[in-house]
């Protein structure tokens, strides 16, 4: 039974992930698969990723940069991950933390034409949705299931990315990162985030600027390469082709990015049979 989750831990930069600060998550790159040169895509905002990730092509390609429902257009013309999943048959669920009653239903309806199956929106801190998808998890079916989590870009715009009150959401989030950590036997695991923050101003991230757009990116559970490092440029537009080749899912041709196939364990080759002995002549 195949199972991936992608955990997107929103305005989340690499330099957080410290073993006194997020230990779960330090842990877990340490024993897997850590990308060193990971970037998101230009601009380096919320919208423009979570599109990037759900269709595969960047924001010069799927337009979709601010939030409405201007996107439904938009994402039929183009081959979301969610989509290209369910003609495979696998269903794709998200779990995200509250949204108001306004948000709610633009967002089903945004998710809904994507592929999506299932919309949760539960918990107001990052272990409380976090706790909604193990819930799931705990369902033995196959998916993809896409976990969001606000809180650090929720204190890097309140009170400054790397302040105090950031540094405390990326704890938070971290203790969701590992409350699912058991689940590593089990489940692939892609820990990343949508962008950085406070490269040009503290309270923001959208700016061309390298602490903008660095983001951790994490691969963990079976099959992944063990105590690795990718330290070659790799961008948030691979992983939905990781994802759809992970699943055995063909890659469409417009994807720009590439499946991360030395994050895993490569298969080994098919074992040729012997021939069978041929029986000794016997003289007539």
């Amino acid at each position: 039974m195949r199972r991936l989750v992608i955990v997107l831990a929103d305005g989340l930069r690499p330099d957080a992930v410290a073993p006194g600060i997020m230990p779960s998550l330090d842990a877990l790159g340490g024993a897997f698969t850590l990308a060193r040169q990971a970037h998101t895509v230009r601009p380096s905002a919320t919208v423009a990723a979570l599109a990037a990730l759900a269709t595969g092509v960047s924001p010069q390609t799927h337009r979709l940069t601010e939030p409405g429902l201007a996107f439904l257009s938009g994402l039929r013309s183009l081959r979301p991950v969610a989509r290209e999943l369910g003609r495979a048959g696998i269903p794709s669920d998200v779990v995200t933390g509250e949204l108001g009653p306004a948000a709610l239903p633009i967002a089903w309806s945004l998710a809904s034409t994507a592929g999506v199956r299932r919309l949760v929106a539960k918990g107001s801190r990052a272990r409380d949705t976090a706790a909604a998808a193990h819930r799931l998890l705990s369902q033995p079916e196959e998916r993809l299931l896409f976990l969001y989590l606000p809180d650090c870009d929720r204190a890097g715009h309140a009170y400054g990315w790397m302040s105090d009150p950031y540094l405390a959401a990326a704890a938070e989030v971290d203790a969701a990162v590992g409350s699912l950590a058991r689940w590593t036997d089990e489940v692939v695991f892609i820990v990343t985030a949508d962008h950085g923050g406070g490269g040009v101003r503290a309270n923001e991230h959208d700016e061309p600027h390298p602490v903008n757009d660095h983001i951790p990116l994490v691969v963990a559970g079976p099959g992944v390469t063990r105590r690795h490092q990718l330290t070659r440029a790799i961008s948030l537009l691979d992983i939905p082709a990781t994802v759809l080749w992970w699943f055995g899912v063909a890659v469409p041709d417009g994807y720009e990015g590439r499946p991360l196939l030395d994050a895993f364990v490569p298969a080994p080759a098919p074992t040729l049979a012997a021939p069978a002995p041929r029986a000794a002549s016997v003289p007539a």
